[in-house]
């Protein structure tokens, strides 16, 4: 019986060697079956036991420009740079090209940046090609960006891979509530979780309170027909209250009228099964814990903060640039809205709820990643 041969790729896992995959790789270029299978014969009696891909590769261009010339040899090159790679899904028959953006996306599930989580699939693309394969299991993609994110960052961020691609298969949605003050950035992070964790619902507390404006009058409920570091101004029910007290009443006021539609927001993503995110200054810190449906989902909850006074007030200038709203209200009203985030600072310290200072965009957006996978790991059984 003969001894079988292994070819072990970039990331160290090993497959047998098939001179039938080989031979239907040359067979694509234009050598005819016999030709094939002599290249492929020559090809396994240069090594004995084991060979990497690299070599392999290396060694079969080599012999086909040897012995077919330069002309075969390129194709063989493009060929394993540009063939299409089936991704076959592990429980039914359906297949999808493989891609390098779509998987380079997922990555970054893990809390790796855009260029590292590239890498990470470039890697993956080049193992696919050099192995020969036309299809392969999503399980086995699975296994070999585990392996590859064990090896070059260690097994927390590779368990944090693990835990989004089983997120299509919990039993319970995912709810992520984003809450800050105004200007410190919660509509961009939710976007971007959005993507990264592949969940369609998204919803702004203030678009809640847009639909309440249209349904409510002003005086029946004048507080949320203002901004919420106005709303202190509109309530006259205080008794001895102090100007900062009044502020942060007036804010709470709104956020619980608001909070009223949040809830049956939640309620329905939870009875529908479907994950969701929700951002917006209204979420307080602690506000859904003695709710009777938060056993039935993963609630992560993220206060966003800028601590930096220069940088929260050059926020309200940049998004001026790419908006319709002015700056000029904001900055007026600056010393309440860092009022209100005095007070959401205290209160999630007082909760336990994860801080994310957003100084730096990318750092803030890697450490809700790591929050929210993080919760997660605690929470589901990962095998």
């Amino acid at each position: 019986m003969k001894k079988r041969k292994y070819v072990i790729s970039d990331s160290g896992e090993k497959y047998p060697f098939s001179r039938g995959v080989l031979v239907k790789s040359l067979m694509k270029l234009g050598l005819s079956i016999d030709d094939s299978y002599k290249v492929a014969d020559r090809i396994a009696r240069t090594f004995k036991d084991e060979i990497t891909l690299k070599e392999l590769s290396k060694r079969v261009y080599k012999e086909l420009k040897e012995s077919y010339g330069k002309e075969i040899a390129r194709k063989y090159k493009n060929y394993l740079k540009n063939k299409e790679i089936l991704v076959e899904e592990d429980n039914c028959r359906a297949s999808v090209p493989f891609s390098k953006g779509i998987l380079a996306n997922s990555i970054r599930s893990a809390g790796l940046d855009t260029a590292e989580a590239f890498q990470i699939a470039k890697s993956v693309e080049k193992v696919l090609r050099l192995s020969g394969k036309q299809s392969v299991k999503r399980k086995e993609i699975r296994s070999l960006v585990e392996r590859i994110l064990t090896e070059r960052y260690g097994r927390d961020v590779a368990a944090r891979y693990l835990v989004w691609r089983k997120l299509k298969n919990l039993k319970k949605p995912i709810i992520v509530l984003i809450s800050g003050a105004t200007g410190v950035g919660k509509s961009k992070l939710a976007a971007e979780l959005t993507t990264i964790f592949d969940i369609n619902r998204m919803v702004s507390t203030d678009s809640v309170r847009e639909v309440m404006r249209k349904m409510i009058s002003k005086d029946l409920v004048p507080s949320i027909h203002v901004s919420s570091y106005e709303a202190g101004k509109v309530i006259y029910r205080f008794g001895e209250m102090s100007k900062e007290e009044k502020i942060v009443y007036g804010y709470l006021d709104q956020s619980e009228k608001v909070l009223t539609g949040v809830q049956a927001i939640i309620d329905r993503a939870i009875k529908e099964n479907v994950s969701l995110i929700v951002e917006g200054i209204h979420l307080i810190p602690g506000a859904f814990k003695e709710s009777r449906e938060i056993e039935k989902a993963h609630i992560v909850p993220i206060l966003l903060t800028t601590l930096d006074e220069d940088i929260h007030k050059s926020r309200f200038k940049t998004r001026e640039k790419v908006s319709q709203r002015t700056s000029k209200k904001y900055l007026k009203n600056f010393k309440s809205i860092r009022l209100i985030q005095n007070y959401l600072y205290k209160l999630a310290k007082e909760e336990g709820i994860p801080i994310i200072d957003n100084i730096d965009f990318d750092q803030a957006r890697q450490k809700a990643i790591e929050v929210i996978t993080d919760r997660l790991l605690r929470e589901v059984e990962i095998s």
